[in-house]
């Protein structure tokens, strides 16, 4: 499929919702460049995934979300040391 688009003035691209819909495609992506071509991939938006992962009948979600952080931190600590010590 090839589509002719344009580019606004404020440099944005409107990508038609038939596409947006079949690629999976919401409020956030991903974008890059390779080889003068523009790359642009589906990401899940972080704070539906931390929705998710909040237990259903929590009473403290602040609670559990400052968990989450935590983890999150942790991992991202360990995942930076075994790459860069």
């Amino acid at each position: 499929m090839e589509l002719l688009l344009k580019i606004d003035a404020k440099g944005r691209i409107l990508i038609p919702a038939y596409i947006r819909k079949k690629m999976g495609l919401k409020r956030i992506v991903r974008m890059r460049v390779e080889k003068n071509r523009l790359i642009i991939e589906s990401v899940e938006d972080p704070v539906e995934v931390l929705v998710r992962t909040v237990v259903k009948g929590s009473r403290d979600v602040e609670k559990e979300i400052t968990n989450f952080r935590k983890m999150a931190e942790k991992e991202a600590i360990k995942r930076v040391r075994e790459k860069w010590l």
